[in-house]
């Protein structure tokens, strides 16, 4: 079963969607899917490694700054390092509707 909730609230929606409107923040979101917490040094490292992603710190921070506004994820601190933790995970459905439904 689903674990995700249907957002129906229109400034909720535009919100969450804005959060991972960038691909880059959408590639953060489906690396802290499976890694959950990670230093922000590390998700740099692993968005060069799966995406082939290279970014400044300043860049990466800008774009992990937008998620914390809206309450994706959280940064804090990993064995004194600035690390980026996953609070939300949000994912996109969609469904072809067919002619006979329209």
């Amino acid at each position: 079963m689903l674990d995700y909730e249907e957002i129906e609230n229109p400034y909720e929606v535009e919100n969450l969607a804005d959060a991972i409107s960038h691909h880059i923040r959408y590639m953060v979101m489906i690396i802290l899917r499976e890694h959950k917490a990670m230093t922000i040094g590390d998700l740099m490292r692993e968005l060069e490694r799966k995406f082939g992603v290279k970014m400044t710190h300043g860049n990466i921070r800008a774009h992990l700054m937008k998620m914390v506004v809206y309450d994706i994820v959280e940064i804090t601190k990993i064995d004194g390092k600035d690390a980026v933790v996953l609070k939300k995970d949000v994912k996109i459905f969609v469904k072809e509707v067919e002619r006979n439904e329209r």
